[in-house]
């Protein structure tokens, strides 16, 4: 592997060396930027994707970027109880690792798991959000069966410095303070960003006398780039969060629902560090674009849980030097042209360390495990003049530890000679490598398997898209179908006493139907509407049982999502309300004895479904002026008592007051 790494960094500086540079190629609107190795134009991209906007996440005057994804069709979030608590999010019926999340193109899931928590990933700096649906291993290989959230921090736009700073309290006792200073000259750029949220909370167990669970935010964000000639330009970004979370007891086969959680003294902390480094060139005037990118992320995890008791603390790195070129086949610049062949090259080591020796349950866990591999792709995009627009890809990898795969897609937008109907639809493969954990193992309960396989699989989505009402409204329908093999799941060893990560026999199947519509009903009302319906089932099997099928938790069959904005005649202040209804979200019964040490393992088949939802928030932003914004909302404005997970209430209404500055 390092002979192939070494061959892989002398092909990169090479090409690296010939180029002479091209700008980094961003367009806001109407550009997929993460679609493929290229952008891609929204109106052709023929794959399922959703852009959210700094403007639309400053109409619903959110906090975290998990509020945002749950309006996005195919989108499920599940939200541990008070914000800042572990939220993970799943794509269109996948397991939460099968997402894979970028923040200005660098990978920040645990490396251990796979997962990301974007209970950490707070709205203050956020410039633009792209979900990508579907299978997208063919451009970014493993943790992408599900599809991509590509996550883009706002930049230095305006000539010369500039610099914003807000604070708002919450009625919960929260407080968040940001500030943000931006340069912009002839020769480059930078941006430096900083966020403090403290989270007053609630008490999750809800016992009396109970104490509320709070925590703590604190994020910086730095990013720029400086133009060394007219056609070579580099920069970087980097990324330090600094969380923490009260955390209550969970207790496994508790009696009543209500019993599973009562109230403790447990922490979660973590501090991640994202970075990249890039240089961009171009050659032959523009025809053929070349990027250098090297990138990390470094995680530190500690905790306690509710009684006090230390039961995590573990460190993880992610290190990729990664290669990409993309040349116009049919113009003399990228810009003019309609063909463009684009290939990708890359070297990732992962690493995982657990960091106490009193809470492993053998020596071994202390060592430091590694993952390593080579990924090279290809991608063709062609937009041909009868309306029809192409993209297809193909990947290898080249893994260390597990069998080399190789992933493939295919997107197509078809445009209607009337102008007003397009077509799209898509197919690919996906491939999910074992995490760290699971080839390892993690604290004293869980053995790692290192003879998992990777889990694999193939779907596809077609659907219409219409514009109506001379382009003041569009409605989007588009169903999916995509089956999962080897996923893998877990089982409980009596005779090691721990559960054990295994392959699943049979196929996890995943349908549903994602329907997007948006209106101008006038100049000041518009409609937005979302709705998801999802049937997504596992294998499960226990040993005196023939094998079945079980619903997926955590995922809802039915989740419709509605928007209304409204702004007054003044030009000045405006509405937003937001209305969210879920249906049909089951979870694990953790009432029965199964789930713990020695039960016997029918948990597979134990599932309880969670009480039907509606959460209601409302936002209003007022401009005193052209730099100070007031802001109000009101978080779950009618004070629904609900679960996303069982036993886990969630949070009651909170008002929220805040007051914003531009300088």
């Amino acid at each position: 592997m390092h002979l192939k790494f070494l061959a892989f960094l002398l092909t990169g500086s090479a090409l690296s060396a010939q180029a002479t540079f091209a700008q980094e190629v961003i367009d806001l609107d109407p550009i997929i930027v993460s679609g493929g190795l290229a952008p891609v134009s929204a109106s052709k991209y023929g794959r399922a994707a959703t852009v959210i906007t700094a403007e639309d996440l400053e109409a619903r005057g959110v906090a975290h970027v998990s509020e945002a994804l749950r309006a996005v069709p195919g989108v499920s979030v599940s939200q541990t109880g008070t914000l800042g608590g572990q939220t993970v999010v799943r794509l269109r019926g996948h397991e939460s690792n099968h997402t894979l999340v970028l923040i200005d193109g660098i990978e920040v899931a645990a490396q251990q798991t796979g997962d990301y928590d974007f209970g950490g990933l707070i709205v203050s700096d956020i410039e633009r959000i792209e979900v990508l649906r579907g299978a997208q291993s063919a451009l970014y290989g493993s943790e992408a069966i599900g599809g991509v959230i590509s996550i883009t921090t706002k930049r230095a736009t305006e000539p010369g410095v500039t610099g914003r700073a807000a604070f708002e309290v919450g009625s919960d006792g929260s407080t968040n303070i940001e500030t943000a200073l931006r340069a912009k000259g002839a020769r480059g750029e930078l941006s430096f960003s900083t966020a403090r949220r403290d989270y007053g909370g609630f008490d999750i167990s809800g016992d009396p006398g109970g104490l509320d669970d709070g925590g703590q935010n604190v994020t910086y964000n730095l990013n720029g780039r400086y133009f060394l000639t007219d056609t070579v330009t580099v920069g970087g970004t980097l990324r330090y969060v600094d969380r923490r979370t009260d955390i209550d007891i969970f207790n496994y086969a508790a009696p009543t629902r209500a019993a599973l959680v009562t109230d403790g003294i447990g922490q979660s902390e973590a501090q991640e560090t994202y970075g990249a480094l890039f240089v961009d060139a171009q050659l032959w005037g523009g025809r053929l674009s070349n990027r250098l990118t090297y990138s990390f992320s470094h995680i530190d995890q500690q905790g306690r849980n509710g009684a006090g008791i230390k039961d995590q603390d573990n460190t993880g790195t992610r290190n990729k030097i990664a290669y990409q070129a993309t040349l116009a086949l049919d113009a003399a610049t990228l810009d003019a042209s309609s063909h463009k062949l684009s290939f990708a090259a890359e070297f990732e080591r992962l690493t995982y360390r657990e960091n106490d020796a009193s809470i492993v349950f053998m020596p071994g866990q202390l060592v430091k495990r590694e993952q390593e591999q080579v990924a090279y792709a290809l991608e063709y995009q062609g937009d041909f003049t009868n309306g029809l627009s192409v993209q297809a890809g193909v990947r290898h990898d080249d893994n260390d530890k597990f069998s080399d795969f190789t992933t493939y897609s295919l997107g197509a937008s078809y445009l209607l000679p009337n102008g007003t109907t397009r077509l799209h639809a898509s197919y690919g493969t996906g491939v999910q490598n074992p995490t760290l954990i699971e080839q390892f193992g993690f604290a004293t309960d869980f053995a790692g398997n290192p003879n998992l396989k990777p889990e694999q699989s193939e779907g596809w989505d077609i659907g219409v898209e219409q514009q109506f009402l001379g382009g003041r409204g569009v409605l989007d329908v588009t169903w999916f179908d995509e089956t999962l093999t080897d996923e893998i799941g877990s089982r409980f060893d009596p005779a090691i006493g721990k559960t054990v990560p295994v392959n699943n026999d049979g196929k996890s199947d995943r349908r549903g139907l994602e329907v997007s519509a948006s209106l101008d009903v006038t100049d000041r009302l518009g409609v937005s509407l979302g709705y998801t319906w999802l049937d997504a089932n596992e294998p499960v099997s226990v040993p005196v049982m023939a094998r079945m099928t079980a619903v997926e938790v955590r995922r809802p069959e039915h989740e419709l999502s509605l928007g209304v904005d409204y702004r007054l005649p003044n030009d000045r202040t405006q509405f937003r309300l937001d209305v969210t209804h879920v249906a049909g979200l089951y979870d694990m019964n953790f009432k029965t004895a199964s789930f713990l040490p020695g039960g016997v393992p029918s948990d597979d088949f134990d599932r309880i479904k969670l009480d039907d939802y509606t959460v209601v928030n409302l936002g209003l932003t007022h401009d005193i002026n052209d730099r100070v914004q007031l802001t109000g909302r009101i978080s779950n404005l009618l004070d629904e008592k609900y679960e996303e997970l069982e036993g886990y209430a969630t949070q009651g209404r909170t008002v929220y007051f805040g007051v914003a500055a531009k300088f």
